[in-house]
């Protein structure tokens, strides 16, 4: 290993490039790093690089002071209860607000705070330098715009404008939105950048760009939910091989359809991009997995995928690497996460 003083450059290179906010996303960290590594001894070192993340994620999001202190507060919050339950919250960060005279620190230190805001459609707004403006009690917003959890829909329809909201869910998770996305969240432990475009690109089949955009919808939606999921979309030219891993009873337009297969048929009144993301997340969150064709027909749901006998990983994922073998396949596990693969590889997770 190359020694510290004789490293002029470090080269960072991945294929698809980086998207421009993954380039700052990589600075702010980079220069975190610089930081820390110079501002303590080698001794110290491990343990305030624990805290790396965050702070690369403060400096991304303009170094407020706000950002820190909700951040570490989120911490604690996620460690403890209140009246026996969980800790929900969504702070908004408003830099058009003018403050009241109440400061962030003070409010945290009592127990109260943690519970005048719900984390879904209430939010305590402050300013970026921590002085509390007020709350915002969010109106609900038509469902399936934008990359965001639906059920989050509300806060993130917020987030505009310069505005910056964070929230804790029960789950102990941390999210954060800005210019009406999720665009971090940290998930078992671990900081993750949401790189839509990114995401979306890498997606195909299916070419059709709304599909696509209502496939990756639901894939949050199923992810947050913690349900569990999988998806299988059929490339055009392998419509025919649907048969070697959907069984016909499976099938919605098969010859002998289930009793489950006829009644997801009288549900369903439009191609997967057309319905509402909430039955789309009934739908997926059938034990077995949805399958669609190119153009986004729901060939099947809750379907049990044929897959090797032995097959690496749990039952989703097996199906998914199977199904991806006619065009695409994702598993999005119980924990959250999501991974797609195409014949076979899985080409990235989210």
């Amino acid at each position: 290993m190359a020694d510290p003083a004789d490293v002029e450059r470090i080269v960072l290179y991945r294929r698809p490039g980086f998207t421009p906010e993954e380039l700052a996303v990589t600075k702010a960290f980079v220069e975190e790093l610089f930081a820390i590594h110079g501002a303590a001894g080698p001794e110290y070192r491990a343990e305030l690089f624990t805290f790396l993340p965050a702070r690369a994620i403060a400096r991304y999001l303009g170094s407020l002071p706000a950002i820190s202190l909700i951040l570490r507060q989120f911490v604690a919050w996620s460690a403890r209860t209140y009246e026996g339950g969980a800790i929900a919250s969504a702070i908004g960060i408003d830099p058009n607000e003018l403050g009241n005279g109440s400061d962030l620190t003070e409010i945290f230190k009592e127990d109260f705070s943690a519970v005048i805001s719900n984390g879904f459609d209430t939010l305590l707004v402050v300013t970026p330098d921590c002085n509390i403006s007020g709350s915002g009690q969010l109106p609900a917003h038509q469902l399936g715009l934008g990359y965001v959890p639906y059920r989050l829909s509300a806060i993130a329809e917020w987030a505009d404008g310069g505005r910056i909201a964070l929230v804790l869910n029960r789950l102990g998770e941390q999210l954060i939105f800005k210019n009406k996305k999720l665009i971090f969240a940290k998930r078992r432990g671990e900081w993750q950048f949401y790189a839509h475009e990114m995401y979306l690109r890498e997606m195909q089949p299916p070419q059709n760009r709304l599909l696509r955009e209502a496939i990756y919808q639901s894939c949050l939606d199923i992810s947050f939910a913690r349900s569990g999921g999988c998806i299988i979309v059929i490339r055009s030219a392998s419509l025919d091989d649907v048969g070697e891993v959907v069984s016909e009873s499976d099938l919605i337009l098969g010859g002998n359809p289930s009793i489950k297969s006829k009644t997801i048929r009288a549900m369903v009144n439009g191609r997967f991009q057309s319905l509402d993301r909430r039955l789309r997340q009934e739908l997926l969150s059938l034990d077995g997995a949805m399958v669609l064709d190119y153009l986004g027909n729901i060939m099947a749901a809750g379907a049990i995928i044929s897959v090797p006998a032995g097959s690496e990983g749990g039952g989703r994922t097996a199906a998914a690497k199977k199904g991806s073998s006619l065009g695409l396949g994702i598993k999005i596990s119980e924990d959250g996460g999501i991974s797609v693969y195409r014949q076979e590889n899985r080409i990235f997770v989210a």
